[in-house]
């Protein structure tokens, strides 16, 4: 079975690749807009990662993110992983 950091980082590719095909776990760092994401999808994101572990975000936290690594970070607390 893949680690949390294997399907976060699995998920977060899937989304962000729809805007930015050639995105990789380095480009996490960037800005969301950088990456050519709009709010929703920040939000498909965030519907995402909480779907795929069983967790409920809140939203307006979620928006606060600048980054998808800032998103994962949060997602880590939810989830209570390191």
């Amino acid at each position: 079975m893949a680690s949390t950091d294997e399907r976060m980082n699995s998920v977060m590719l899937t989304i962000i690749r729809r805007r930015t095909p050639s995105a990789d776990v380095a480009d996490f760092d960037k800005q969301i807009y950088d990456l050519d994401m709009d709010s929703l999808d920040v939000v498909d994101l965030s519907q995402a990662l909480e779907k795929e572990f069983g967790v409920e975000a809140d939203l307006e936290r979620v928006a606060d993110c600048l980054t998808p690594s800032e998103i994962g970070s949060y997602f880590q607390e939810l989830i209570g992983s390191p």
